[in-house]
């Protein structure tokens, strides 16, 4: 049977295919989930292309010129410039590989000096992580990309950006069929992230070392051997492959062959409304989100007849676990995992949503000038908006007050954005008994990063040490939360705020702000810009709301 899988399906749910394949299923129109999730990658990987093309001076196709062109004619092209040794293929279709099953078009070929060809990704995410002087980074310049050189210090995020990995696996498959791999299996990916004094570049990972954890499918042992991503991309695409090839057997009207597990691919599938029926509405990957259990963990428990938050609740883990642990080797930790959600389905079935850990009164440290901050960031990673609440029991006053630039930010914009709004709470607090609440470690992280030798920021940096107070510490010392303890759920459900609203939420703010700085007309702009303010305003009294709870228990 003739059939071809694109380099998302390895690294995607099997569902996906398996629904694909299904005679008796189609997908649902539309494919707003997914545009949602690739906002901002279009544009950076057009950014990265036009770098590329603007320093390279060899020969280079450019694929994105021929997508009006049949298929057939696209990959006739793409095979042309592989013989004739083109330096640069961009975003080329690759021949479909009906034996092979695999089709695909990678974001760039780059040529070997010896010849055969190397793929290249263009992610927007980071991909290097700094680490001690003993791990080390190949990389080169977008100018110079046959120009390999190592950076010490850093290293490819491997674990991390396993899917990347996949897709980088996938391509060097095709490209080892056609003939024109590498002799050695390089693949590079352009993640968004800049090293100091090289800006951004092709961060390099070779697909034959063994540097990844197995598929949970392929466990042999307690204690697993590590595999190249070549290695893990043959077992993920295998199993797809044999999916698709089930899911081909069954007759329209069958019955899914293989049952969906709810993960976070689902928030933005097409297929999610084809799944979600499937799905018992006390599903344990559906109703436990917060430190979920993974697929595979599901699929086992599954397989030994505890599906659900009442199954699991009333599980003798004791009578389980022996089953269990064999089986989920893939995961550090794994009894701790099982034995939490255990703990989360309990308190489930009880109704609860915050279990108090401790007794007695919890001593929220008070002044006479009360502050609750909260940033907001872009999804480039700058701060762009600074909003404070100011309650001043002198004069019962209580307000709130905002630094923002909805504008495109370089590291001298956001410095000078965040000096404003410390040179404005150095002026506020001075003489004064003051306190700044936030939720979690987020603002003094950032505050720390920006300060860089500034006088207002070194000041606010230094005071914050004494004069800042992280709500979180106190939930996390006191409560255990059955959905998590993130102040959306904490606020909510246990201080009784409520955002204006109806779907807040950090990445959807930054998507408000993108808007807020892009969008087609003023009415579009300023629509945006409100309602990433009412929603910061929200998030600074939310953490009033949780300190005043506090202060009751």
């Amino acid at each position: 049977m003739e059939f071809t899988l694109d380099a998302y399906a390895a690294r995607s749910c099997p569902v996906k295919t398996h629904n694909a394949f299904h005679p008796g299923l189609s997908l649902p129109a539309g494919d707003e989930g997914l545009r949602e999730v690739f906002h901002g990658g279009v544009a950076f990987s057009a950014e990265v292309l036009d770098a590329l093309l603007a320093g390279f001076g060899g020969s280079v196709l450019d694929g994105r010129e021929l997508t009006h062109l049949p298929a057939a004619e696209q990959e006739a092209v793409a095979m042309r410039a592989l013989g004739a040794g083109v330096q640069v293929l961009i975003g080329p279709l690759l021949p479909r590989d009906g034996v092979g099953h695999r089709s695909g078009r990678p974001d760039l070929l780059l040529r070997a000096p010896e010849g055969g060809y190397h793929p290249v990704e263009i992610k927007f995410h980071r991909v290097t992580d700094q680490r001690s002087a003993a791990s080390q980074l190949t990389w080169s310049a977008l100018s110079d990309p046959a120009n390999r050189q190592v950076l010490p210090g850093y290293r490819f995020r491997n674990t991390w950006r396993l899917n990347d990995l996949l897709q980088l696996a996938h391509y060097q498959r095709m490209l080892l069929r056609l003939g024109y791999a590498a002799s050695e299996p390089l693949a590079a990916v352009v993640g968004n992230d800049e090293l100091p004094g090289l800006g951004r570049v092709l961060s390099w990972v070779d697909l034959d070392a063994p540097l990844l954890p197995p598929s949970p499918r392929a466990l042999a042992d307690a204690a697993p051997e590590p595999v190249s991503a070549l290695q893990r991309y043959d077992t993920e695409h295998a199993f797809r492959v044999e999916v698709a090839e089930v899911a081909s057997a069954l007759e329209p009207g069958d019955p899914p062959a293989l049952l969906p597990i709810a993960n976070r691919e689902c928030g933005w599938c097409q297929w999610w409304d084809v799944c979600r029926p499937q799905l018992d509405d006390d599903d344990l990957s559906l109703r436990i989100s917060k430190s979920p259990l993974d697929v595979h963990e599901i699929r086992v428990l599954r397989d030994l007849g505890v599906a659900t938050v009442a199954e699991l609740a009333a599980t003798d883990l004791a009578g389980l676990l022996p089953e269990y642990l064999p089986r989920v080797t893939h995961r550090i930790g794994a009894e701790e995992r099982l034995r939490l959600a255990w703990r989360r389905s309990v308190l489930m079935q009880r109704g609860v949503d915050f279990d108090r850990v401790t007794e007695g009164t919890i001593d929220v440290p008070r002044a006479t000038v009360e502050i609750d901050l909260d940033i907001e960031t872009s999804v480039d990673d700058r701060v762009y908006l600074w909003g404070f609440l100011v309650s001043d029991s002198r004069d019962g006053s209580c307000y709130y007050r905002h630094f923002g630039a909805f504008e495109t930010l370089d590291d001298e914009a956001e410095r000078n954005l965040a000096a404003a709004a410390m040179g404005w709470l150095r002026d506020l607090v001075d003489g004064v008994d003051a306190l700044v609440y936030h939720y979690s470690d987020y603002e003094v992280v950032r505050l720390h990063r920006l300060a860089d030798g500034s006088r207002t920021l070194t000041w606010a940096e230094e005071w914050a040490q004494r004069h800042f107070v992280d709500l979180f510490t106190y939930i996390r010392t006191h409560f255990f939360g059955t959905q998590g303890l993130g102040l959306k759920v904490v606020a909510s459900r246990a201080a009784g705020f409520r955002w204006r609203d109806s779907d807040p939420g950090g990445l959807n703010s930054q998507s408000w702000f993108h808007e807020a700085v892009t969008g087609e007309t003023p009415e579009i702009r300023a629509a945006a810009r409100q309602r990433v303010l009412e929603y910061n305003e929200d998030d600074v009294r939310a953490t009033w709301h949780v300190r005043r709870w506090l202060r009751t228990l």
